[in-house]
């Protein structure tokens, strides 16, 4: 604000109920309102020409989401993002927005009201995305498709082969988006029954594609397992996301994925205790990243400095759909998620 009067915009962002930062192209505070100066516990003129990184734990903790703003020239969201100050901790939803003369930074309470299980938070917190999702992946799954379809009548039988794999998973990636379209979520599921080892086998089949040709893949299957009572496209998309994760993470350590099916063993406080059938995936990497850890399952919360951070949110979302669970433990060297299913009921 250049002095006199203020402009209107700048009367309504002094006035809004939330944070606001406005960084400039290089990433400094030009402005913040009276709630930024009251979340960040700082005057707004001790943060004018600061970076988030200098602005204490709330910038520090929202900085990487502003520079992919500027960087990426879109929007880029948060929830559910960890702070810890050095009386408390809190946790915030963050918006970063970007124009021409910079980006606006957004942070709010997370959940702004209520409260509610965790777990509840980060399932719900996934539905809504699916429309936007499926117009945004349609055309280029269709491109990619048609390449598929001319990789198809190629004489070499390993390439005839690896776009028969690519076809698959257009189709199934394809029957997703469109039930995204039509109800805005993923839900419901069609159930029936699932071998679990058939699916987990094509999963990681096709992660393995993907994958750097260094990491080991290891299958250690409970021969004695019975089908699942689930939804097949859901459950392939949400193991072969963990898959992705694991081999990506691999590549940062030793290069070895380890892949279970087994009965599990619930334990008290544990998630779903009737889905008694589990598939664990477990990577060699560095392990989360600890300011991760609790919001991992939320949309947009990635520790890739590319990812979009939605495949553990979907995961969540189809086990929370599938009356099952996820978690996971993690420490540097061993981190292993845990999907687990209900049973296939026989009828009678």
């Amino acid at each position: 604000m250049n002095g006199g009067e203020p402009t209107l915009s700048a009367r309504a962002a002094e006035a809004a109920p939330i944070a606001l930062v406005l960084l400039d192209p290089n990433g400094e505070i030009v402005f913040a309102n009276a709630r930024a100066e009251t979340l960040f516990g700082q005057s707004r003129k001790r943060l004018a020409g600061k970076t988030l990184e200098a602005a204490g734990p709330v910038g520090e903790a929202s900085a990487e989401l502003a520079r992919r703003a500027l960087d990426e020239n879109r929007s880029v969201y948060a929830h559910d993002l960890p702070v810890r100050l050095t009386d408390r901790a809190l946790r915030l939803s963050v918006d970063a927005s970007p124009d021409e003369a910079g980006v606006c930074v957004c942070l709010r309470p997370w959940p702004e009201s209520g409260g509610g299980a965790r777990s509840d938070v980060a399932a719900n917190a996934a539905a809504g995305f699916g429309m936007m999702l499926s117009h945004e992946l349609k055309n280029p799954m269709a491109g990619a498709r048609g390449a598929a379809q001319l990789i198809a009548q190629s004489e070499d039988e390993e390439s005839r082969e690896l776009a028969a794999l690519i076809i698959t998973e257009l189709d199934r990636a394809r029957r997703i988006a469109e039930r995204w379209s039509r109800v805005g979520d993923i839900g419901p599921p069609r159930l029936g029954r699932v071998n679990l080892h058939a699916l987990v086998r094509e999963a990681v089949r096709s992660a393995r594609a993907s994958a750097s040709p260094d990491v080991v893949w290891l299958e250690y299957f409970d021969p004695s397992l019975p089908d699942a009572l689930a939804d097949r496209d859901l459950v392939s998309q949400a193991v072969l996301n963990l898959l992705i994760n694991a081999g990506e993470a691999a590549c940062q350590g030793g290069g070895r994925v380890k892949v279970y099916t087994r009965y599990r063993q619930p334990r008290p406080g544990g998630p779903a205790p009737d889905a008694r059938l589990e598939i664990a995936i477990e990577d060699d990497g560095p392990g989360v990243d600890e300011m991760l850890r609790e919001a991992i399952f939320n949309p947009f919360v990635t520790g890739k400095p590319a990812g979009e951070g939605l495949g553990l949110a979907l995961v969540s979302r189809v086990a929370d759909l599938l009356n099952g669970g996820v978690e996971f433990e993690t420490r540097p060297g061993r981190t292993e998620f845990h999907f687990y299913l209900p049973v296939e009921r026989k009828d009678g």
